[in-house]
């Protein structure tokens, strides 16, 4: 079963005549504009104007699809997780495992993003020969396509790197594979984007129905996403690399990438965080704690939340943006978001129970979640078992907690850690209710998920690789309802594009990062380093988590500061699909991957725990990656360079 992506509504409320459903819903505008008499009348009519407008919204990448059908290659190119398949709907292994070159065709979206740009470019340069749009209408569909300017070209750079901006107007029979303009430098392109972000935050709605919320961008959606554009290019791999020192512009010899780094970009990005959280139109998302939410460690604060823990269930807090417990436009943390993929959940399901199992949550992954008290699982005091007591049942009879229930036959290494842990992995002995199921299938509903070799959930002995070959999978996206295949239902839920939280872990990055003060005069916003402020929003993201704050001591010391930001990023944005591009703009990227995945002992049986629970290096096939820094950025098709031979093909894919 394959869903084709929700369009990501780059629509406004006037458009009642298309709705709100999937793409293929939508009128193919291109064929109804064969020629310029007819593209002529397009502009004259409200209407058609608006289906021009779904049209050029329609390119933008299926960005929930993180797995299968991925439109970009890198959700498989991080430490999070491998997949159990190598074929075309998981092409992500080939690029993780050093399989891809300039000829291959995966993940090719170039020539649909410049599609989508130039039909924005379209718009805004004729959208005035329509009489029939009030002055409201027509600054809200201005600001969508500036929007979609900035989002197009932010899909392109943050795939290939610095792409040719191309002119405004172009002849409409122009074919967008000939195109023969050269690449700008990466500078020049992030400024484009960030200008074209600002356009569409001064003339996009700031607030939307509810329906369309979590479809429609507002201004806070594109300062949100501007931030993100903002700090990829102050962080070490774009400022001032010297990897890149012999990668320039034939023509002219000019550096792509800036070789002088640049600490004002941190301020840059700093001071758009901070525009957003001025506003006070977004909150983490809470939910109120109730008799079933669990009591937390005495170094956990109990004052009222955002300054402790008090009167949220940090388990629900987190789970239920995901699961579709809560309807999307009803978080408001969510920025930009729109219907996820139902592949999620199918991947995170045994075979046995109409899933396919192939997605290997990797140890690396799951070892960075802290205990409930804090600290690291290797931190002397932690309450971590000792290895020869690690793979112990906790016994008796279990727990229960936030409605979410720690089976007694679940090791002791998974006891006590923190709420986001439990909101995301799938671990041995893990609970799934399934409880749309109506057939009457054993292991189908109600049961506890094992990874053993002889496990009842165990591949199909006809696909024998549908299972997880590191003993972990993903519930962060399933519903306790949820039951792919036939006799059982997946509810819909919603995917973050952006959310809240990371504005703010931007905003305390950034400001780690910063040297001396910025002024954003334009928008009288003053940033500097300032630790009070940095503790006051870092913490919001720990106590959401039922976790103890960091202190004034923590923030002031700038080294420590950036580890705990990445440890923080790398548990709060866990399989969202963002730790490949934070480990990019680190710098973190090859270091990081030259280390294997560890995984548990799948191919010991259930009456084989300890070895189970031993922590073992990978040997499967589709785990033994080879990631290089010149993976950073995917490679321009040949075809396409052989068409414009302006273009320069991306550093280490020459030949």
């Amino acid at each position: 079963m394959k869903t084709k992506h929700i369009l990501l509504g780059v629509i406004a409320s006037i458009t009642m005549v298309a709705g709100l459903s999937s793409c293929d819903d939508y009128l193919n505008t291109d064929k109804y504009f064969y020629n310029q008499t007819s593209l002529d009348s397009v502009f004259q009519r409200k209407s058609l104007l608006m289906q021009y407008l779904n049209a050029a919204s329609g390119y933008l990448p299926a960005d929930d699809q993180l797995w299968t059908n991925a439109s970009v290659p890198f959700s498989f190119s991080s430490d999070e997780a491998f997949c159990s398949w190598k074929d075309d709907r998981h092409a992500g292994i080939y690029y993780a495992m050093g399989e891809i070159d300039k000829y291959k065709g995966y993940f090719d979206g170039w020539a649909n993003y410049y599609k989508g740009i130039r039909k924005a470019y379209m718009i805004l340069e004729r959208m005035g020969e329509c009489q029939d749009l009030s002055e409201t209408e027509r600054r809200d569909i201005a600001g969508q396509c500036h929007f979609l300017l900035a989002h197009y070209y932010y899909c392109l750079v943050r795939q290939y790197g610095p792409v040719p901006l191309i002119p405004k107007t172009i002849p409409s029979n122009a074919n967008v594979d000939d195109m023969t303009y050269p690449r700008a430098t990466y500078d020049e392109c992030i400024d484009f984007i960030a200008k074209e972000y600002e356009e569409a935050a001064h003339m996009l709605d700031t607030e939307r129905s509810s329906i369309e919320t979590y479809k429609v961008p507002t201004a806070g959606a594109a300062l949100a996403l501007e931030s993100r554009v903002l700090l990829e290019a102050a962080s070490p791999w774009f400022n001032g690399n010297k990897y890149y020192v012999d990668f320039k512009r034939r023509s002219d010899g000019v550096n792509y990438f800036n070789q002088t780094y640049d600490a004002t970009k941190w301020g840059r990005a700093a001071a758009v965080c901070k525009r957003i959280i001025n506003t006070d139109k977004y909150a983490l998302y809470t939910v109120p704690a109730d008799s079933k939410t669990p009591t937390f460690p005495a170094n956990v604060s109990t004052a009222n939340y955002p300054d402790g823990v008090g009167g949220i269930d940090p388990f629900r807090s987190y789970n239920d943006m995901f699961t579709g417990e809560e309807s999307g436009f009803n978080v408001s943390e969510f920025m930009w978001a729109k219907d996820a993929s139902w592949d999620l959940v199918w991947i995170s399901f045994p075979a046995v129970a109409g899933g396919g199992n192939g997605l290997c949550v990797s140890q690396n992954l799951v070892d960075a979640y802290r205990m409930q008290n804090g600290m690291d699982i290797n931190e002397a005091g932690s309450g971590y078992p000792a290895p020869s007591d690690a793979w112990q049942p906790i016994g008796g009879g279990g727990k229960t907690f936030s409605n979410y229930q720690l089976s007694s036959q679940v090791a002791k290494m998974y006891d006590n850690r923190e709420m986001r842990f439990y909101a995301t992995i799938v671990f041995n002995y893990c609970y799934r209710e399934a409880s749309s199921y109506t057939g009457t299938a054993a292991n189908n509903k109600n049961f506890y998920q094992t990874f053993y070799k002889d496990s009842p959930f165990a591949a199909w002995s006809d696909y024998p690789n549908d299972k997880s070959f590191s003993g972990y999978n993903c519930i962060k996206y399933c519903h306790p309802s949820d039951k792919p295949g036939n006799g059982g239902t997946v509810r819909s839920k919603y995917f973050p594009l952006i959310r809240y939280a990371e504005v703010l872990l931007n905003y305390v990055e950034a400001m780690n990062e910063m040297d001396g003060s910025y002024t954003d005069n334009e928008n009288n916003i003053t940033v500097t380093r300032d630790p009070a402020e940095m503790v006051k929003y870092f913490n919001m993201i720990r106590y959401r988590a039922g976790l103890p704050g960091i202190t004034l001591a923590d923030a002031a010391d700038k080294v420590k500061m950036c580890e705990l930001i990445k440890r923080e990023r790398q548990v709060e944005f866990a399989l969202e699909g963002r730790r490949f591009y934070d480990l990019r703009r680190w710098g973190d990227l090859q270091r990081t991957m030259a280390d294997p995945f560890i995984v548990m002992n799948v191919d010991a049986r259930s009456n084989e725990q300890q070895k189970f629970y031993t922590r073992t290096v990978s040997s499967y096939q589709y785990s033994l990656y080879n990631i290089t820094n010149k993976q950073c950025l995917y490679p321009i098709k040949q075809s396409r360079i052989d068409k414009n031979p302006k273009l320069d093909q991306n550093p280490g894919w020459e030949k």
